[in-house]
C-alpha cells in the first residue's frame, strides 16, 4: 500500500527523474528497485527465523526442566544427592522379599537367591516418619539353611546418601571388576563387606562370620551373573 501511494505521488514528475526519485524514496523505505515485473509471492504468515529461534529457546527451557530430573534418577551430581541420617528414618516390614518386590513393580533389582533354602528372611523398608510410601532404602537379611551363612543386603537409589553407609563403602579397600562392574569389598573374620552399583542402585552387603575370605565376593558375582 505504501509503495502504491509513492508511485501515485511521483506520476507528475517528468520521466527522466521518475526512476531516480523512485529509487531514492524506495531506498528510504527499504524497498528494493527492480526493473523486472514483480513476482507475486505467497504471503508468509510466519517468520521462519523467529520460529527457529523460538524453537531453540523452547528446547532450552524443556532441557532445563527435564535434565535435572533425569540426572537425579541416573547419574546425579554430588551436590544434587539427597542426604539422610540413619537416626531420622523409621522402618517397617516391606511385606515382600526383594525378588517378589522387584517382580511386583517391574524393577530390575538384584537379590541374593537363597529364598528356597533360607531359614529366615527379613525384608524391611526405611522411610521418613509419616511418609511410609516414599521408600528411602530396603534392607534384607537372609540366613542360609545349608551353610549357616548370614548376609545383610541394602539397596539404595544412587541419588541418595545415608551417613552410616559412607563408612562401609570407604572401608571396602579391595576391588574386583566383574563384567565391567566394579565391586569394592573387604574381609574380616567378624564380617566381610561389599559394595557396587548397578542400573541406578547401590548395593551394600555384609556377610557375618564368613567361612572363606572371598565368600562375600562370590555372593556379589552370583547376583550380577543372574542379570548380566
Amino acid at each position: 500500500m505504501k509503495g502504491n501511494k509513492i508511485d501515485d505521488a511521483i506520476e507528475s514528475v517528468n520521466n527522466e527523474k521518475k526512476t531516480e526519485m523512485r529509487a531514492q524514496l524506495h531506498a528510504r523505505l527499504g524497498i528494493q528497485v527492480c526493473d523486472e515485473k514483480p513476482i507475486k509471492r505467497r504471503r508468509r504468515f510466519f517468520d521462519y527465523k523467529a520460529i527457529a529461534f523460538g524453537s531453540i529457546g523452547l528446547c532450552a527451557v524443556c532441557l532445563a526442566i527435564i535434565l535435572p530430573i533425569a540426572f537425579r534418577d541416573t547419574a546425579p551430581n554430588k551436590q544434587d544427592r539427597y542426604k539422610y541420617t540413619s537416626s531420622e528414618l523409621s522402618h517397617s516390614d516391606l511385606g515382600y522379599n526383594v525378588k517378589e518386590y522387584a517382580e511386583l513393580l517391574g524393577k530390575n533389582l538384584l537379590y541374593v537367591d537363597w529364598y528356597d533354602i533360607a531359614d529366615d528372611c527379613i525384608t524391611s523398608k526405611y522411610f521418613l516418619p509419616n511418609d511410609e510410601n516414599n521408600i528411602i532404602y530396603i534392607s534384607e537379611d537372609l540366613c542360609n539353611g545349608e551353610t549357616g551363612d548370614h548376609v545383610r543386603m541394602l539397596i539404595i537409589e544412587n541419588s541418595i546418601d545415608i551417613d552410616a553407609f559412607e563408612f562401609i563403602k570407604e572401608s571396602c579397600g579391595l576391588t574386583f571388576e566383574y563384567n565391567n562392574i566394579l565391586i569394592k569389598w573387604s574381609y574380616d573374620t567378624a564380617a566381610s563387606q561389599a559394595y557396587f552399583e548397578y542400573d541406578g542402585y547401590e548395593y551394600i552387603m555384609r556377610l557375618f562370620e564368613p567361612t572363606e575370605r572371598e565368600a562375600i565376593l562370590d555372593i556379589a558375582k552370583d547376583m550380577l551373573q543372574k542379570k548380566l
